[in-house]
């Protein structure tokens, strides 16, 4: 099973398409009306009806693919005058440069290249560069608009034929508009201008193909991959079957003991505590939510509800929620993760549906609610762990409800689930779930959870690398080789509705494709050295380049710091060196896995410098480390503890909030827009302020320091059993 996940998908055969789309999604095209017009759009078709004055327009794809192509019958069913009355075409708003497929006033069809338009709906105005005639059209009279774009082959093609004839052929190249083919997303646009008249057109049988390319996913055609996944997934049912059955005739393994909770004073102060946690961050949901963010997860549900769990790895490519950007389409919103989170999605689609009482899901406020409770479930779920973790190590009760209450009611925590919408919280449930297996020696369990962890996001492959050597040496290696097996074996069978609909290797492809995205940039991505988060690097921008402010953050990660070494490539090396030192440490200082809890001083450490040094971290993947900061007081005591907790929550939460404050509009958030909201202004004020960049990322370098002198110097910090016990 392990032979192959990790066979290249590239070993396989390929499809000619990765997917293939029919119809008109009316929650994923994207409607401008254009002052008067109308846009009426089913899945069947679009009607456009463009009264005097209007320019009405649909956004129906975008996508920086380097393979797309997109097929539409155009019917022009009434002409008044209008002047367009219809053009449709790839364009860019990063470039100002499009190609289209224009139906004139004087019934002819041409192919136009623009350059230096204005972005809208679609590209307006600009100078037409080329122009090649494509017939003529009647009125009445459907007419196939088709166009092909190969990046890499430096061409866009387009075809209009009607009536049974033979297809009409004119294209442009890389050599004749540069700009259409830069390294960013294309939209595809279709709009009527009425000009004095008016119009209405038609449009229906639209088709999407992705031919093969490897993105985030690559997937394969290959009937031997197939029969070998379905062989090895049926030998892995009867091994389970086997195992269960075994465990059902010895009664062992399936057993818990369940303790009869104690009504009392902390019970009830328990409750009281929760009840608030659940009401606060309720009251937060109607907020807002993070323009992107947000509305990404709500198409991640909505995309795998619909579609099916395996189409978010290649649907999200061509889909743009141009809202999100006042109605230009200036990207895509890919689907990065692993499948862990895709089945996570999957669940709040179906969820949302259930309770719609089996209704189509909605991208509306009620998903948003959905996708924000199922993070605040997660969240609890957090602390939870938490607590338990601590009671487990020899923690006293005590220290145990302030370490869980300290996350529980943590701002930072509230605002990424809540406000913001970010999954984080899941992706820390695992990993928290194998430490607390991992100290109560439920070896099976804790691999599981770990590589449940590290099937959320790529950022958790950190927590895999520090916790399986914690495992790999606390626990003796024919014991590790019997979990691990068993880790490979569910995994895959965990997979399979995943891996057979698009390949074996879906979960190592996505890692390296993560990673190449980053190496070179995926295209349409920001490459900065930092999006938003206080690391090291808006700082060293100021040491080398004089850059200070916001802009140190969001400056590009290509650029030189030392010699011909970029921000890219020393952030590499140093993210390595620490995670080497780390992991080097807790092979073989055996006190890190002999005490309980010895090694979570080291994953704190590990995480933190992480991302701390990483390039192109984003201002919410620092809660990634507050839960292990939390965990790690008896080991610190109380100064270092407290500042640490402290700092890392002050400038996550200002980062956080700043980066959505700066994003947000008044018109779409009237009650967290800067404009209407002072407590906004406030910490945008405070977040773009060199002053406090540099100081909060002070802050951050000298808690990662203390943590790392108190972990790996000599002598540790000494602090009292007695006082943890308290």
């Amino acid at each position: 099973m392990l032979g192959l996940t990790l066979t290249p998908a590239g070993v396989w055969k390929a499809p000619a398409d990765d997917a293939v789309y029919h119809g008109f999604d009316p929650n994923l095209v994207y409607v401008g009306k254009g002052d008067s017009g109308v846009v009426n759009v089913s899945p069947a078709s679009v009607e456009f009806k463009a009264s005097k004055g209007s320019s009405p327009g649909v956004i129906l794809a975008t996508t920086p693919l380097q393979k797309f192509v997109a097929s539409v019958d155009v019917t022009v069913a009434d002409d008044q005058g209008a002047r367009g009355p219809f053009s449709i075409g790839l364009w860019s708003p990063w470039t100002s440069a499009g190609y289209f497929v224009v139906f004139g006033p004087d019934g002819t069809i041409a192919a136009q290249t623009v350059a230096n338009g204005f972005s809208g709906v679609t590209l307006m105005g600009g100078e037409v560069t080329g122009r090649s005639d494509l017939g003529t059209y009647q009125v009445g009279t459907p007419s196939r608009v088709e166009f092909v774009l190969d990046k890499a082959g430096g061409l866009l093609t387009s075809r209009v034929s009607s009536a049974g004839t033979p297809p009409l052929v004119a294209s442009v190249s890389t050599q004749q508009s540069p700009r259409l083919f830069a390294d960013f997303a294309l939209s595809l646009s279709a709009s009527a201008d009425a000009g004095q008249g008016s119009a209405r057109i038609l449009l229906s049988g639209f088709t999407e193909e992705l031919p093969h390319e490897r993105l985030w996913a690559s997937k394969i055609a290959d009937p031997r991959a197939e029969a070998l996944l379905v062989v090895l997934a049926i030998g892995g049912l009867l091994l389970v079957a086997i195992a269960v059955a075994r465990g059902l005739r010895s009664g062992s393994g399936f057993a818990f003991k369940v303790r009869r909770p104690q009504v009392g004073l902390g019970t009830a102060l328990i409750a009281g505590s929760v009840l608030v946690y659940l009401v606060g961050n309720a009251l937060l949901f109607p907020v807002g939510g993070h323009p992107f963010d947000m509305r990404a997860e709500q198409l991640y549900a909505y995309v795998a509800r619909t579609y099916g769990t395996s189409q978010l790895y290649y649907l999200p490519n061509i889909v743009s929620i141009p809202r999100t950007w006042q109605g230009i389409p200036l990207q895509e919103f890919p689907f990065p993760y692993e499948p862990v989170l895709a089945y996570v999605n999957a669940g709040i689609g179906w969820l949302n549906s259930l309770l719609a009482g089996g209704g189509a899901i909605r991208m509306d406020t009620g998903l948003q609610y959905l996708i924000e409770s199922v993070n605040v479930a997660f969240g609890l779920g957090d602390g939870i762990l938490i607590y338990l973790i601590l009671r487990q190590i020899g923690a006293g009760n005590r220290w145990s409800l302030v370490a869980a209450a300290l996350w529980i009611f943590n701002p930072a925590v509230w605002y990424s689930m809540s406000v913001w919408g970010t999954t984080h919280v899941i992706s820390l449930f695992f990993v928290l779930l194998a430490v607390l297996m991992i100290e109560k020696s439920h070896l099976l369990m804790a691999w599981l959870a770990l590589t449940a962890a590290c099937l959320t996001r790529p950022q958790m492959l950190i927590f895999g690398l520090l916790l399986a050597i914690v495992l790999l040496r606390k626990f003796a290696w024919k014991e590790n080789l019997a979990a691990l097996s068993w880790t490979v074996i569910v995994t895959f069978l965990a997979l399979v509705p995943l891996t057979i609909a698009i390949s074996p290797s879906l979960p190592a492809d996505i890692l390296i494709n993560t990673f190449r995205s980053h190496e070179a940039g995926a295209p349409g991505l920001l490459r900065v050295v930092s999006q938003d988060a206080y690391s090291v690097w808006p700082l060293v921008e100021y040491w080398t380049q004089g850059v200070t402010g916001f802009h140190a953050a969001f400056n590009p990660n290509d650029a030189t710091v030392l010699g011909p070494i970029t921000f890219l490539r020393l952030g590499q090396i140093l993210t390595l060196v620490a995670a080497l030192v780390v992991s080097g440490y807790l092979w073989f200082r055996r006190r890190a896995t002999d005490e309980p809890g010895g090694y979570l001083p080291y994953v704190a450490l590990g995480i933190t410098a992480f991302l701390m040094l990483f390039f192109d971290i984003i201002a919410s993947h620092f809660l990634l480390a507050l839960p292990f900061l939390l965990l790690i007081r008896r080991w610190t005591g109380n100064a270092a503890y407290f500042y640490m907790v402290v700092i890392w929550t002050v400038t996550t939460f200002v980062t956080m909030y700043g980066d959505m404050g700066l994003n947000l509009s008044a018109h779409d958030y009237p009650l967290l827009a800067s404009t209407h909201n002072a407590i906004t202004k406030f910490v945008v004020n405070l977040y773009t302020a060199d002053r406090f960049i540099t100081a909060g990322i002070v802050a951050n370098i000298c808690a990662v320091i203390w943590l790392g002198y108190l972990t790996l110097g000599s002598p540790r910090a000494q602090v009292s059993v007695k006082g943890m016990l308290a």
